[in-house]
């Protein structure tokens, strides 16, 4: 039986390495992912945008370079960039006035056609996003 997939963004990814609101609902869809419940599918854009995120909550440069690590050993299915994905970002970053960062998560979402979890309220009016 095929692992149930989840899409998640950076604003979840962000939450695996701070003390916030949800935290300990991202850590375990995080867990689920790492037990082999589910499968976490992600934009090869994560690493960026979640590293970004931290560097502006303050973290020093060892914090960063062992979030990079840990982000990376956490295995996640990576969808590389291509010009069918892209496509797909731009239709949806039109239809529901997102950025094109935000729409490769809701693009990749659809393309695997399974859920997208943010805490990113612009996101979450995409039609398969859902809120921790």
């Amino acid at each position: 039986m095929e692992r149930q997939k989840k899409v998640v963004d950076a604003s979840i990814a962000v939450k695996w390495f701070t003390n916030e609101g949800d935290t300990n609902k991202a850590l375990k869809i995080r867990d689920a992912h790492i037990n082999g419940e589910i499968v976490i599918i992600v934009p090869d854009l994560i690493f960026l945008e979640a590293l970004n995120a931290l560097k502006y909550k303050k973290l020093k440069k060892e914090s960063l370079n062992n979030v990079n690590e840990n982000l990376w050993d956490l295995q996640l299915h990576v969808e590389k960039m291509n010009t069918y994905i892209l496509d797909k970002a731009i239709s949806i970053s039109l239809e529901y006035d997102l950025t094109l960062y935000d729409s490769m998560y809701a693009a990749i979402a659809q393309l695997h056609g399974c859920q997208l979890i943010t805490a990113d309220e612009k996101l979450k009016k995409f039609p398969s996003a859902i809120s921790l």
